[in-house]
């Protein structure tokens, strides 16, 4: 997870910048939204959470989706700097997670989505936020026109 900023930088620093904004996928999300939505999400979204586990004993996870933005939100970031202010923002999480304390670990939040959300299902998911959308950036950076 420390690694993801970095990760993101590189990714997108290898794409021709007019792919960024271009819709390769019809209806789906661009290169840019993508990438913004990475940032964004671990700010206002994983932080919230770990901030809920620190401090509630039971916390209540409301799903975090790109459908609760207007349409053009995540293209009328900065792309740029949203990748720059990554770096910090991911910090600031792991900083975070750092920062529970042992009992902390053993809670469980109410999730409407998961049977069981502990922070290290937090974390996983995370995890895995971070590789799905980097591999939709991959993807559609290098080529890739026609999937669904």
């Amino acid at each position: 997870m420390e690694a993801t900023p970095k990760l993101l930088k590189e990714l997108v620093l290898e794409i021709d910048p007019k792919r960024y904004k271009q819709q390769l996928i019809g209806g789906k999300w661009t290169i840019h939204e993508h990438a913004t939505h990475i940032a964004v999400c671990d700010l206002q979204g994983f932080q919230q959470r770990l901030k809920n586990f620190k401090n509630q004993d039971k916390p209540i996870i409301a799903p975090f989706s790109g459908d609760d933005y207007k349409p053009s939100f995540f293209l009328e970031i900065d792309f740029m700097q949203a990748i720059d202010d990554f770096f910090a923002i991911r910090a600031e999480t792991l900083k975070q997670a750092r920062a529970l304390a042992l009992t902390d670990w053993d809670k469980t939040a109410i999730h409407p989505e998961y049977k069981i959300y502990t922070p290290y299902v937090l974390l996983r998911h995370l995890l895995m936020h971070d590789h799905s959308h980097l591999y939709k950036i991959e993807d559609m950076g290098f080529g890739i026109t026609n999937k669904s």
